[in-house]
């Protein structure tokens, strides 16, 4: 199948399971489970700009597929196009007009980017290290709701009898991303917002390492001077206790273990 087709399979199984609402994260991580083998970045570009009705028109070829309905959430369109057609081709062995392996990534342009979130948004932090998992053939058994902002562990997933969980933070941003403040310049620097959303993470992981002895504990953050840094200078404490620490960079590549 193509990377629509991936997708509006992963998209339909998620609204199928409850989930009518989803998150670029989740659905990728949904399209995983089911055996998409697309790059991240292919399959989020086309969550956010080339199946997404209300999205700015920067591609030759639009589809009204999903439908952003607030900062990284969307749906499925129950009236989208060729819904009929595209269901009886999820079902069936693709044909020549299916989306061969072989098309070139979309080109993303700066202002389709700004309509999604920078790179080091949390869910798409959490998206990067649920790829990397399936990559290493890890079993995803739980990926947490990022927009909604929903308890638990993040990312919990088991290989081979072993367990990893994982919590996932983001690197703030300069404005306020939501609220009554939207828009607005926050009056601290993002630098010093960053040192306690790693407080917060390292707090998840104690906790989670308290709770479970066994299996492996997890912190991953986007690769940003303040959260390698401050790694670096609790790496003691932080083997002491068995907890990882995991950085994505940029173009989603995960480097585990503590930055030297």
């Amino acid at each position: 199948m193509g990377v629509r087709e991936d997708l509006l399979a992963a998209a339909e199984s998620l609204t199928d399971n409850g989930m009518a609402l989803f998150s670029p994260a989740e659905l990728i991580a949904k399209a995983r489970s089911q055996g998409s083998t697309y790059s991240d970045s292919t399959l989020r570009t086309h969550i956010v700009s080339v199946m997404c009705g209300n999205a700015p028109d920067h591609h030759s070829t639009k589809y009204r597929d999903f439908e952003r309905v607030a900062r990284a959430l969307y749906r499925l369109t129950s009236d989208r196009p060729g819904a009929a057609r595209v269901a009886t081709q999820l079902v069936s062995p693709p044909t020549r007009t299916a989306e061969p392996r072989s098309t070139p990534e979309p080109k993303v342009s700066a202002v389709a980017v700004a309509h999604d979130d920078e790179w080091f948004w949390e869910g798409n932090v959490q998206a990067a290290v649920v790829s990397h998992l399936a990559q290493q053939g890890w079993q995803i058994m739980r990926v947490a709701s990022t927009s909604s902002n929903e308890h638990g562990v993040d990312i919990e997933a088991s290989r081979d009898g072993s367990r990893v969980m994982i919590e996932v933070k983001g690197y703030p941003g300069s404005t306020y991303a939501r609220g009554a403040r939207k828009g607005e310049a926050k009056s601290s620097p993002p630098a010093t917002q960053a040192r306690t959303y790693f407080g917060n993470a390292l707090l998840a992981g104690l906790l989670m390492r308290s709770e479970s002895t066994e299996g492996r504990v997890v912190l991953a953050f986007p690769d940003m001077a303040t959260f390698s840094n401050l790694a670096q200078r609790i790496a003691a404490p932080l083997a002491a206790a068995s907890i990882e620490v995991w950085m994505v960079s940029e173009d989603g590549k995960v480097t585990e273990g503590n930055p030297d």
